[in-house]
This record gives structure tokens, sequence and C-alpha cells, in this order.
């Protein structure tokens, strides 16, 4: 899954550059968040990186801002759920058919770890509305500027 594109043009300070990038590493996880409904291998595995991307933005400037900190460290959490469930895929794809019981407690575990990864999720989101809004908005200022990748193709 290649990354939502940010648009970079006319950012100034590091402030704007934080900006952008959260809003759009942001935008890309609440885009794929679906997957924790649909529970499918390809949805949660493009949420995972999604939240991945977000939570690795969140530790670059955290230096910046230093609240950024505890929103990074709910995503790791939530990013080791669904890598955990990944796990579980990948060993029920391989697993041989006569492994029954194994299989089993596979699927059992690999539910167990999205039900968990669906609980982060919810409280990820919340912990979000506590932290300052600049860093997860879209720029009003900039409204000749696109952010989407739909927008850039129609500006093109």
């Amino acid at each position: 899954m290649k990354p939502e594109p940010v648009l970079l043009r006319g950012v100034t300070d590091s402030t704007e550059l934080a900006r952008r990038v959260l809003h759009t590493r942001l935008r890309e996880v609440r885009r794929l968040a679906g997957g924790l409904e649909t529970r499918d291998q390809r949805g949660l595995h493009n949420f995972r990186i999604a939240c991945k991307r977000f939570r690795y933005a969140l530790e670059r400037f955290d230096e910046l801002e230093t609240s950024l900190e505890e929103p990074a460290n709910s995503f790791a959490l939530l990013q080791d759920a669904l890598g955990e469930a990944h796990d579980r895929d990948v060993l029920l794809s391989i697993l041989p058919a006569a492994m029954a019981q194994t299989e089993h407690r596979l699927r059992a575990d690999r539910e167990a770890c999205v039900d968990r990864a669906g609980v982060l999720w919810t409280q990820a989101q919340e912990l979000l509305l506590d932290y300052p809004l600049i860093f997860f908005e879209e720029a009003s200022n900039h409204s000749s500027e696109s952010f989407g990748p739909d927008d850039a193709k129609n500006k093109a």
C-alpha cells in the first residue's frame, strides 16, 4: 500500500510541516479504519501500515510538541495488536490441514487480537480529541492547496 502523498508546497516552518504530515497520516488512518469492521486480512494489514506511518510521524515531531508522545504510544499499542493478528494470519496461511486444533486456536487468538485492536482504536481516537487541533486539522489558510490524491490530480 502506497502512502498518501503529503503536499509541501508553501510550507515555511516546522509547525506547518508537522501539521500537514500529521493531518495527512491521520486522514489515511481514518480512511482505512474500516478494516477493523470487515476484519479481513488485507483491510487489517493496510490499517496497520497506516497506523505505523502515523505513529512514526507523531514520534518524528514530538520534539516540536512533546504532548504527541502519548498518542504515539497509544498508536504503538494499536499497531502491536494489529501485528499480532497479522502474524496469526500468516501462520494460518501455511498451517497444514491436519492441524485442526492449532487452526482453531490461531483463529481464536486472531479474533482476540482484532477485538483488542478495536478497543485500542477507540481509545486512540478519544485521546486525539485532547490534543492540539492544529496538528490534526486541515489548513484553512491554504485553501488553494490540495491535500488528497484526487485533489492533486484535479489541479494538474
